[in-house]
């Protein structure tokens, strides 16, 4: 997990401050603006895995600015081969950090 949180720092996704990790303003508005236009319960560990999924998908493509194609692919082959592909191990521990931090600063507010 450590090598994630140093990705996801390398990307802006996440920054320290003060002692902890939080989302990024940039991320922080993709994931505002999933939740808000798919009208997302983040009710369960579930929901918030899937909304940060979608949410780092489109804030590889538009912050990152990978080619919506590239990333359009990545997504569906992750739905259908996750286990299969090492992208898909590194993508699911992304997601798996950014829902634990999300939820750890949701629960503070």
């Amino acid at each position: 997990m450590a090598s994630a949180i140093e990705d996801l720092l390398y990307m802006g996704a996440i920054r320290l401050e003060k002692d902890k990790a939080i989302l990024s303003p940039k991320f922080s508005l993709v994931v505002s603006n999933i939740r808000d236009s798919m009208k997302m319960q983040v009710a369960s560990r579930e929901d918030v895995m899937k909304m940060m999924y979608y949410s780092l998908l489109i804030y590889m493509n538009e912050q990152l600015k990978l080619p919506k194609s590239l990333t359009m692919a990545l997504g569906n082959d992750m739905e259908s081969h996750r286990e299969s592909m090492e992208s898909g191990t590194l993508v699911t521990n992304y997601v798996a950090v950014l829902s634990e931090i999300w939820s750890q600063n949701s629960s503070v507010q």
